[in-house]
């Protein structure tokens, strides 16, 4: 598996979706995953990263709550938000990129 850096260095915004995978709300993030990849295409990558076994990311990035979301552009961290989001403020954090 490529790293994160490798994966995020496009043209394309790329948001990673820190989390754990648990319960109710695992269900309810990748429900808000499916939306964006299906409103936003190839216009928009997603990675989907479950830190339940592998903590090496919360210290690399930064983040002390699950679930923590960054935005890239061309290797650049652009935006992060951490906690529950809705849909809309996730779409809001993705035009600003585009």
């Amino acid at each position: 598996m490529k790293p994160i850096e490798d994966k995020v260095k496009g043209k394309t915004p790329t948001l990673v979706l820190f989390q754990k995978s648990e319960g109710q709300e695992f269900a309810e993030l990748k429900k808000l995953i499916d939306e964006l990849k299906a409103q936003y295409g190839d216009k928009l990558n997603i990675i989907d990263y479950d830190c339940s076994h592998n903590g090496q990311p919360k210290e690399q990035y930064r983040f002390t709550e699950y679930p923590t979301w960054i935005l890239f552009k061309e290797g650049l961290e652009l935006m992060r938000e951490s906690g529950h989001k809705t849909i809309g403020e996730l779409q809001d954090m993705v035009v600003r990129a585009m």
